[in-house]
């Protein structure tokens, strides 16, 4: 008898202990994934605005109109970009901006708007791969500072410009030959830029390459590409290398000239100066293709909504004519501009648009359902616990022991 009570007040104790350490369990994991998802409805931090930088190196990505309103692109991206945040419910104002770091020396390095805390966005053909370079002001990777939008807008890839001749006689040279043909040939590539370094990694199939400037520059103000497209036109270099969209940009609209910047240039297609690989979607061999996206500044209270914002953006069907737009105009198709739009405050929503906030909203509404819903089980299982708790203090009393005892006794 004294046998068969230790074992049924040993399964008693085991089956409480069990049953306790159960609850905590489920109480814990219910409570701190309730407090993690009430947190993280609570803590979407805003900006107080947002500033966009436009970088205009290619007209079809970002150029600015004489109105002073912006095109291309990047012009349809403001306007999306302020229609989405409006759709958000947030009255934040999108600032289009001019940048001063394009192909400058250390007065004005890249990315330095972001850096400097001057903007939040920065829209221009800016490729993902340009996180892998250094600033040259500290020699630490850009992806420490900056970082880019999951989305792309635009794929592009490396050629040349080059005299027509040039490029006649490389379309003729066979393929067996070619490689050591574009290894010979003197290319100019600008420092700290994503071409040069590719020419860096691919060295052996490009061994002629010139980094420009050559010589530290004395005006960190000027525009570095106008020492590589000088020596280009006296025939100091062969060719020039930057990515296809950018090339396109100088052949057939030239450069604006900006007194203390840079000079100015005609198209240069005037001059018998082509793109090589001529073909449409063909670019230099071996050498790695671009995916350009939007530069968001790194490590700020609002990184993660912007940057899913500007996600957003750039899935929205409203650019499409614009992505088609930028891939025309570097295959050299003679298009119409974009139409630049003004940018609005409070834009009207389409029936989509409504759809998708009424969705938005119904996703708040089921997270806080959720949320209410764990805290309830939260609290059944604590009050399961106080059961539990209460039935192992009866069991292990002198009163539980000698019911125990009488019952055993009568059995």
């Amino acid at each position: 008898m004294a046998f068969l009570h230790f074992k049924k007040k040993s399964f008693k104790f085991i089956t409480v202990t069990f049953l306790v350490s159960s609850i905590c369990i489920f109480c814990d994991r219910a409570v701190s994934q309730t407090n993690s998802q009430a947190n993280n409805l609570a803590k979407t931090i805003y900006p107080e605005q947002i500033r966009v930088g436009i970088r205009t190196a290619s007209s079809a990505i970002g150029s600015k109109n004489k109105d002073g309103s912006y095109g291309g692109f990047c012009g349809e991206f403001l306007n999306t970009l302020q229609q989405e945040v409006s759709r958000q419910n947030q009255q934040i104002p999108v600032i289009a901006k001019d940048i001063a770091n394009q192909y400058r020396g250390r007065e004005y390095p890249r990315y330095d708007g972001l850096i400097a805390n001057q903007i939040e966005i920065e829209c221009g053909p800016n490729s993902r791969s340009s996180l892998k370079l250094k600033d040259i002001r500290d020699n630490k990777p850009f992806r420490r500072k900056i970082q880019f939008s999951r989305k792309n807008f635009h794929t592009t890839g490396i050629k040349l410009l080059l005299n027509k001749e040039t490029a006649e006689e490389l379309e003729n040279t066979p393929a067996n030959q070619l490689k050591d043909k574009l290894s010979a040939l003197p290319i100019a590539a600008l420092r700290d830029t994503t071409t040069l370094k590719q020419f860096r990694i691919n060295k052996d199939s490009y061994k002629s390459f010139i980094p420009y400037p050559r010589k530290k520059q004395i005006n960190q103000k000027l525009d570095v590409r106008d020492l590589a497209l000088d020596d280009l036109e006296a025939g100091k270099v062969k060719a020039f290398a930057s990515d296809a969209i950018i090339l396109r940009t100088l052949l057939e609209e030239g450069v604006a000239g900006e007194p203390g910047y840079r000079k100015s240039r005609q198209p240069l297609k005037n001059y018998n100066y082509v793109l090589y690989p001529q073909q449409p979607g063909i670019y230099l061999p071996n050498l790695e293709q671009q995916q350009y996206g939007i530069a968001i500044k790194n490590q700020t209270p609002y990184f993660k909504w912007l940057r899913k914002t500007v996600d957003r953006v750039l899935d929205n069907p409203s650019l499409n004519q614009a992505k088609q737009y930028i891939k025309e105009y570097e295959n050299g198709k003679e298009i119409e501009s974009i139409p630049s739009k003004e940018i609005k405050s409070t834009p009207k929503t389409s029936p989509k648009q409504e759809s998708e906030e009424n969705k938005d909203k119904g996703s708040r509404f089921d997270q806080i359902l959720e949320i209410l819903g764990k805290a309830t089980l939260a609290i059944t299982g604590l009050t399961a616990l106080v059961k539990a708790f209460s039935s192992l203090g009866e069991a292990f009393s002198p009163d539980g022991r000698n019911k125990e005892s009488e019952e055993s006794e009568s059995g």
